[in-house]
């Protein structure tokens, strides 16, 4: 048995030539189910758009059911259906101008200024000069510690003496 070729939109498979898929993939059941596929990941703007562009379907609101299913030219969502979309789109775009107006992410040429005017601070540079923390109880009885216990300091990171760390 030679090599199969599977479709996942039409799930089905057939034999595996050029000839068969190009058959396969020109034909209308498969550009269907493809853009059935693609249309459970549409955007919410572009279905209010579009469904509200259409008519209600009769046969849909009356019976529940359409011989056309998702190919029926007339919409299937319902006024409430339609009115949370609205909602959902409207909430979606509040929160990007929102996003807008409180997240204004700054430029390298703001960011680097605002570094150095912060470092030229004169309380930045008490803050850097105080060890981040203290020795625990438990270890400051001991007179000859590694380098990597020692507290961290200004002094101690930029005057370490790295030969000292194999003892």
């Amino acid at each position: 048995m030679g090599k199969r070729y599977y479709c996942d939109y039409c799930d089905r498979s057939f034999k595996d030539d050029s000839e068969a898929r190009k058959k396969h993939i020109s034909s209308l059941q498969h550009a269907k189910n493809r853009a059935d596929h693609y249309s459970l990941f549409k955007a919410p703007e572009t279905i209010l758009k579009e469904e509200s562009e259409k008519i209600p379907c009769k046969r849909y609101m009356t019976h529940g059911d359409c011989a056309f299913g998702n190919g029926c030219k007339f919409s299937h969502y319902t006024p409430p259906m339609i009115w949370e979309l609205q909602r959902i789109v409207a909430q979606k775009n509040q929160s990007r101008s929102m996003r807008s107006l409180t997240n204004k992410v700054p430029g390298p040429d703001e960011i680097i200024k605002e570094f150095f005017e912060n470092t030229a601070d004169p309380d930045i540079a008490q803050e850097i000069n105080t060890p981040l923390w203290s020795l625990p109880i438990e270890l400051q009885n001991y007179t000859s510690l590694p380098p990597s216990l020692w507290p961290i300091t200004a002094e101690s990171v930029t005057h370490s003496e790295f030969g000292k760390w194999g003892l």
